[in-house]
C-alpha cells in the first residue's frame, strides 16, 4: 500500500511473519526480505515457514514461555524444521494468524482492484488504519485487547461444527507477497 487508499505491486518480494500469543495480549508482525528467493527468483516458502517457526520460539523465549506449542499451517515447517514444538494445526481448525494476514492483504489487494472504478473513497476507518500500519511497518507490535483486526475476527469466530485452538501459547504464520 502507498497509502491509506491506494496501492500497487512493486517489484520487491516481501515476506511476512506474524506471530500471536493470545494468553499474553501480545502480537508482532515483521517483514522479511532476505533469503526468501530460491535462485530462479520463486519465493522459498518453505524456507521462510522454517524461518517463522524460528522466529516465533525465539519470541516466546523472550517472553519467558519455555514450553509452548507452536502452530503452523505449513506440513513443511512442521516436519522439516527440527525444531521442538512446531505442530501442523490440521485442516478445518482456525489459524488466525492466518486470518491475520489475510485481512491485511487482503486490503491492499482491494485497494488495487478498485482503483479504476472508485474515485471517491470514503475516509478510512480505525481497522483501516490499523491494516495500513501494519502492511508498511517493517515491525509492527499489537495489544490484541486493542486491536481492531483481533475484535472483529473474535466477533467472526466460528461457533458450532469449526474448532479453534487459542489454548496454545503461540502460533505463527508467513506470507509471502509482494510488497
Amino acid at each position: 500500500m502507498e497509502n491509506l487508499a491506494s496501492s500497487k505491486v512493486s517489484d520487491t518480494f516481501v515476506g511476512r511473519i506474524i506471530v500471536l500469543i493470545p494468553q499474553l495480549d501480545y502480537g508482532i508482525l515483521e517483514q522479511v526480505k532476505e533469503g526468501i528467493l530460491i535462485s530462479k527468483g520463486n519465493p522459498d516458502s518453505t524456507r521462510v515457514e522454517i524461518m517463522a517457526a524460528r522466529r516465533a520460539k525465539e519470541i516466546c523465549n523472550e517472553k519467558g514461555i519455555t514450553n509452548c506449542t507452536v502452530l503452523t499451517d505449513s506440513l513443511g515447517a512442521a516436519g522439516h524444521s527440527g525444531i521442538d514444538g512446531v505442530k501442523f494445526l490440521e485442516t478445518g481448525r482456525v489459524h488466525y494468524a492466518s486470518l491475520f494476514l489475510d485481512r491485511i492483504l487482503s486490503r491492499a489487494q482491494y485497494l488495487r482492484h478498485s482503483s479504476r472504478k472508485v474515485l471517491n473513497r470514503a475516509q478510512p476507518n480505525q481497522l483501516q488504519e490499523e491494516l495500513y500500519r501494519m502492511f508498511v511497518s517493517d515491525r509492527y507490535e499489537i495489544q490484541l485487547s486493542k486491536s481492531s483486526l483481533w475484535q472483529k475476527i473474535q466477533m467472526e469466530r466460528p461457533v458450532d461444527g469449526q474448532r479453534t485452538d487459542l489454548s496454545s501459547n503461540a502460533t505463527f504464520r508467513l506470507s509471502l507477497a509482494f510488497g
